[in-house]
């Protein structure tokens, strides 16, 4: 959604400096015409008024322009044609743009970078007024006839024009000024409000994050404690049991609650490890996972899970997803034969877990088979951290799931 964004605020600026550059011509347009249209004051047209109109027509086929994402090279060739063209008319005609070079200098804080913004604001204006230096000069050269003959025809124009010519110089330049500053209010006040919202969202990012860290606590003490401690007080009933009926069997059932106990402090010692964002031994914490059913002397576990140091949340992920496989198969497998395998590759990382039971079909939905819950839990961490999730099992056939996430050695060293 940002790159949209982005290109929305580059139209809206576009729009805005195109409207404000409209006014501008405008105003240039009607100050230059009045003194052609209105025959009583004798103007005549010289070479440098075609000048300023080639340059006017100039500035408003650029205007549909704004070259905000285009090179950089397009970005100085773009002003530096128009500060070029301004100097034009600075040298070969007597109308003085200056407006026009200050709004130049506005476009090119959009375009250029700050050094580049003061460079180009010194050079142009160092050149323009060199220029204006010439002209001065130029001026203030003529005969001094010619200098009187100008006298004299300005008092022969009626004062009521003069006073009108003057009122529309002034309103002219103080529309131009005012439109200027104007915009860079709107945009300095747009940019504010931009920063606030950019604010606000930051702010309901965090307490997303917070809601989403909730939520991954409450499925870890479901998928890791809730399963240990259900295991731990069958196993304690049964000890319970058989105690009252002096059966040797209580030793054996009070040793697997022992080893639970330690497993559930164990699992509070790992959630404590993902939050501290310490140090994780993945193929440890995998092999104690393991333990707990080798000790069954029904079932054969082959561990042969050989993981390389992954990101800390990457290896949470993994340790939740085999955890909850191997608690599927324990409670609805009815399996004799349990086998982990992984492998890694420079782009990915593949586990197997597999098991010899009863199966399912997988296509049954999930209010169909109870274990299907599990399996969906499973299913939304491997997406959490981009990888997938494939299951391959049918009824009396054994149940073989494989979890495939990607793997950049750069990110772990």
């Amino acid at each position: 959604m940002t790159q949209p964004t982005v290109k929305t605020a580059c139209s809206s600026i576009h729009k805005i400096l195109r409207h404000v550059e409209w006014v501008f011509l405008g105003i240039l347009v009607l100050r230059a015409t009045f003194p052609i249209l209105y025959k009583p004051l004798g103007y005549e047209i010289s070479s440098g008024d075609y000048v300023v109109l080639c340059v006017l027509i100039l500035f408003f086929i650029l205007s549909f322009q704004l070259p905000i994402d285009r090179p950089l090279w397009q970005k100085r060739a773009y002003l530096w044609i128009e500060i070029i063209a301004l100097l034009a008319t600075r040298l070969f005609s007597e109308w003085g743009l200056d407006i026009f070079l200050w709004f130049v200098l506005v476009k090119s804080c959009f375009l250029l970078s700050r050094r580049e913004v003061i460079f180009t604001a010194i050079a142009s204006g160092t050149v323009w007024q060199i220029a204006l230096a010439k002209f001065a000069f130029t001026y203030l050269d003529r005969p001094i006839e010619e200098a009187q003959a100008d006298v004299t025809a300005m008092y022969e124009i009626p004062q009521s024009i003069q006073v009108f010519d003057y009122v529309l110089n002034s309103t002219a330049a103080f529309i131009a000024v005012n439109s200027l500053i104007i915009f860079l209010c709107l945009t300095i006040i747009s940019e504010r409000k931009s920063r606030q919202r950019e604010a606000a969202l930051a702010q309901e990012v965090e307490l997303l994050a917070a809601d989403l860290e909730r939520a991954r606590i409450a499925r870890d003490i479901h998928d890791s404690l809730g399963h240990t401690l259900t295991s731990l007080d069958i196993q304690l009933e049964l000890a319970q049991r058989l105690y009252e009926r002096n059966s040797t069997g209580a030793r054996q059932a009070i040793d697997i609650s022992k080893l639970l106990s330690g497993q559930s402090l164990q699992e509070v010692r790992r959630a404590v490890t993902t939050l501290r964002e310490e140090a994780f031994d993945l193929n440890a914490a995998i092999a104690n996972l393991v333990e707990p059913l080798k000790s069954d002397s029904n079932l054969v576990v082959e561990n042969k899970l050989t993981l390389p140091k992954l990101p800390l949340q990457t290896s949470h992920q993994l340790y939740c997803i085999i955890k909850e496989g191997l608690e599927n198969i324990r409670r609805h497998a009815q399996a004799r034969v349990i086998g982990l395998y992984s492998w890694a590759t420079p782009e990915n990382i593949v586990v197997y877990i597999e098991d010899d039971g009863v199966g399912f079909d997988v296509g049954l939905s999930a209010t169909e088979s109870g274990s299907r819950f599990g399996l969906r839990g499973m299913q939304e961490r491997s997406q959490s951290i981009g990888g997938c999730m494939k299951i391959d099992s049918a009824s009396k056939q054994g149940t073989r799931i494989q979890i495939t996430v990607p793997y950049d050695q750069t990110l772990t060293r």
